[in-house]
């Protein structure tokens, strides 16, 4: 059958409307007989060719082969092996420029609606015929919000009911986009979901947005496959969280789970936590925290129901205690907490942890406590005199060995302690790269992982991929065959006679990748992970993005002492200008980075600086009765409080302050 396509009227007309060409004024000013005025033109234009032009726009908007032809590059153009065929360039500025005119966007959105939507091609071969898809986004973006989400919606639609062979190529159509195109294609559906969001009250109902989440779901999978050409969170819908409560959205998300096991997800409500990555890092966390905090309380109030039903069936037996006590020395710290791990049943670990000290008085800053003891029992269990991890080289990131010295549930135990730090929302650092957190998620880790790791040997790696030369095998003289923690290894079977060449160096590089992250650390990995999702839902955790989850768990040092000065508040006698205190912030800011680290640790029980960032930590510094200048300062971790006596010189608090930094690290008082 042959069809005529309309192609390239799209430029005339808006030359003709929205331009002053010589032309067009000469023209006019023959017909009328006067001079060519704005009035003039525009009666013109309403009063002789306005019913053309609408049968012209019409016919490319309605028809997708028109509307594909009307933007389509020239074929010189177009790069080798690139997908997009159409100039979304010149269509948005084009689009942008017609929708200026209020008839002319009504007759396009017209015929986008009504005719070429529901005609898109939803099972074709042919990269062309799907430009309408790329096309569509630049035409929605252009209107107004009414009208963009009565064009997006069925958008969204035709996207889902595209058949995989399709779908294919369109997402490797997406890939291809420059970071612009793809963003704008991301946040005109991200206006469209809020927009739903805020028509809807009851949101979980609306049908409407589960389309538009999925084609962010595949565009945010696109993007991750693309190398990220687009920052994680540019998908985050930050006003979210002015409009749904995340708590009720988790309640929401464990029905729909629940409805999965049984088959009936079809109708369920809509959670936003099935598009975790619409939430940005601070709502995840939030969640998160709710998801911890709520299987504690549940614990709790389970042994309270059962204390209420015996004691009125006349009972004497006592529920089992609510909480995960763990009652350990602190000379023999680590052996006594593994000990413990080994004897607790599964249960306990996702209950509230209390530790207790042997010899010491209950902290009253129970949240203290914690973060004093996950930062002494990781500081030794990762230093190497321990046996559990290995250095690749000085100051770089621990790491799993491949012939480990101690035995292997000690890394199942290590697990279960990352995870109960999490779950009981410490910040503990344990110095792990990234690689170990992709790891967790189930993703692949790379040359760059390798690099954190190892720089020297990522880029002695890299210059093997980058050299182009044809004495590539006569320079290098690579095999198959590796030197890795004191073990030669062959990649492949007789790797050692197999050479390294310009045809097959990339597959060597990623077997190397793969021995030293995945393959050589297989058994005791996986005996962490297991530890870890022992405390933690492996659904819950999968909310988090690799770099998302590193930040949460262990934070990070990105210090600004100057925002920390700032954001600092004063009870009591003290005040911005009180002698003590600019003392105080003088000796602070002279501190070595150890010592500054060391004052986070006394103040706030860890020297990471949270995800939220230092604008977070805002210190409070109190004076005290009690406290004299032969007072050394101290500490409420949970209160983020410095007791701060009014010192008279700078080198009496320089002294004291020195001294609480590197003696009074307890939080229990000593019996």
């Amino acid at each position: 059958m042959n069809i005529a396509i309309t192609r390239v009227p799209v430029s005339w007309i808006l030359k003709l409307f929205l331009k002053d060409s010589p032309q067009q004024s000469a023209y006019i000013s023959m017909k009328s007989n006067t001079p060519v005025t704005r009035l003039t033109r525009c009666w013109f234009i309403k009063w002789v060719f306005s019913s053309f032009f609408c049968r012209e726009i019409e016919a490319i908007f309605s028809s997708s082969p028109c509307l594909t032809a009307s933007f389509l590059k020239p074929r010189s153009s177009v790069e080798t092996g690139c997908c997009v065929a159409v100039d979304l360039q010149k269509a948005r500025e084009m689009l942008a420029e017609l929708a200026t005119r209020d008839w002319i966007a009504g007759r396009i959105y017209t015929s986008l609606l009504d005719n070429l939507i529901p005609a898109l091609p939803l099972n074709s071969p042919h990269q062309e015929a799907l430009s309408s898809f790329l096309l569509l986004p630049e035409c929605c973006a252009a209107f107004e919000a009414p009208r963009m989400q009565c064009l997006a919606i069925p958008f969204a639609k035709a996207v889902n009911g595209l058949s995989k062979r399709s779908l294919d190529i369109l997402e490797k159509c997406w890939s291809s986009l420059p970071a612009s195109h793809l963003d704008g294609i991301v946040q005109m559906l991200k206006k469209v979901v809020l927009s739903q969001l805020h028509y809807y009250p009851c949101y979980p109902f609306c049908q409407e947005l589960l389309p538009l989440l999925e084609v962010l779901k595949k565009l945010f999978k696109v993007n991750k496959r693309a190398n990220c050409k687009l920052p994680l969170s540019n998908f985050y819908i930050d006003e979210i969280r002015q409009i749904i409560n995340p708590f009720q959205d988790l309640g929401r998300w464990h029905v729909w789970i629940d409805a999965v096991k049984m088959g009936k997800e079809d109708n369920c409500p809509i959670s936003l936590c099935c598009f975790p990555f619409v939430y940005n890092l601070l709502t995840k966390m939030e969640i998160f925290d709710y998801e911890s905090y709520f299987l504690q309380e549940i614990v709790k109030a389970n042994a309270c129901d059962t204390l209420v039903r015996n004691r009125l069936l006349r009972i004497g037996e006592l529920p089992k205690l609510p909480v995960f006590p763990l009652r350990v020395r602190r000379r023999n710290l680590v052996e006594d907490t593994l000990r413990k791990l080994s004897q607790v049943e599964d249960i306990s670990l996702k209950m509230q942890l209390l530790i207790e000290f042997e010899g010491e008085m209950p902290g009253h800053e129970a949240g203290g406590v914690l973060f004093e003891f996950f930062s002494y029992v990781f500081e030794e269990m990762v230093q190497p005199d321990y046996g559990m991890f290995m250095c690749c080289e000085q100051n770089s990131p621990i790491w799993f060995p491949s012939r480990p010295s101690v035995e292997k549930n000690k890394y199942l135990f290590f697990g279960i302690l990352c995870g109960l730090s999490m779950f009981n929302r410490v910040t503990a650092y344990v110095p792990f790269p990234l690689a170990a957190f992709k790891k967790l998620l189930g993703k692949k880790p790379t040359l760059d992982d390798l690099k954190e790791l190892s720089p020297v040997l990522g880029r002695s790696l890299q210059a093997v991929l980058d050299y182009e030369h044809d004495d590539f095998e006569e320079s290098h003289e690579l095999t198959y065959s590796i030197s890795w923690d004191d073990v030669d290894v062959d990649l492949i079977p007789n790797g050692s006679s197999v050479a390294v060449n310009n045809s097959n160096k990339k597959d060597f590089v990623n077997k190397y990748v793969d021995y030293v992250l995945n393959k050589s650390v297989e058994g005791i990995f996986q005996e962490f992970k297991r530890g870890f999702y022992k405390v933690l839902d492996e659904q819950m955790v999968a909310f988090f993005e690799p770099q998302e989850l590193m930040d949460v768990a262990i934070g990070n040092a990105n210090y600004d002492w100057e925002l920390y000065e700032k954001n600092a508040v004063y009870w009591g006698i003290y005040s911005e200008m009180h002698p003590t205190i600019r003392m105080f912030w003088k000796v602070f800011h002279e501190l070595t980075l150890a010592d500054k680290k060391g004052f986070l640790l006394f103040v706030l029980g860890s020297d990471r600086v949270p995800v939220v960032g230092m604008d977070s930590l805002k210190l409070t510094i109190h004076s005290h009765k009690t406290l004299t200048e032969e007072h050394i300062p101290e500490a409420q971790i949970c209160f983020h409080l410095l007791l701060l006596p009014p010192y008279s010189t700078t080198g009496k608090l320089k002294e004291k302050l020195l001294q609480a930094i590197e003696n009074n690290r307890g939080f229990g008082k000593q019996l």
